[in-house]
């Protein structure tokens, strides 16, 4: 049986067929998406895995995958030169042109000095 489930995914993968090829822009990098992917999709494929921290500086990412969570929050901007917004990576379909920024979680605790993973 694991054969026969084996051999079924690789014949389905075969026949994944993409979008047209896009272009993000990741802090300040360039990263390639495809038409049809989330955010999220697009960073996992790219080896980005921390999307924001917490307000202690402990690194986030997706966890669910489905929209319930909010651990994958980045800020992203439609079009470089526009405002930044908080959204979902996991629900947000990715965009050509589209700047994206991982980093701090807009939770704050009251009393709490902010740490981002690179002042540790």
């Amino acid at each position: 049986m694991l054969l026969w489930v084996t051999d079924m995914a690789r014949d389905t993968s075969s026949r994944i067929r993409r979008g047209q090829a896009i272009t993000l822009k990741v802090d300040d990098n360039e990263v390639t998406g495809f038409e049809g992917e989330t955010i999220a999709t697009v960073l996992l494929a790219a080896g980005i895995t921390t999307f924001n921290h917490t307000p202690d500086g402990r690194p986030r990412g997706p966890y669910c995958n489905m929209g319930t969570c909010f651990e994958c929050q980045v800020k992203m901007a439609p079009n470089a030169g526009q405002d930044h917004r908080w959204v979902r990576a996991c629900m947000a379909p990715a965009r050509d042109g589209m700047d994206i920024q991982t980093g701090v979680s807009r939770v704050r605790l009251p009393g709490r000095e902010m740490k981002t993973g690179r002042d540790r």
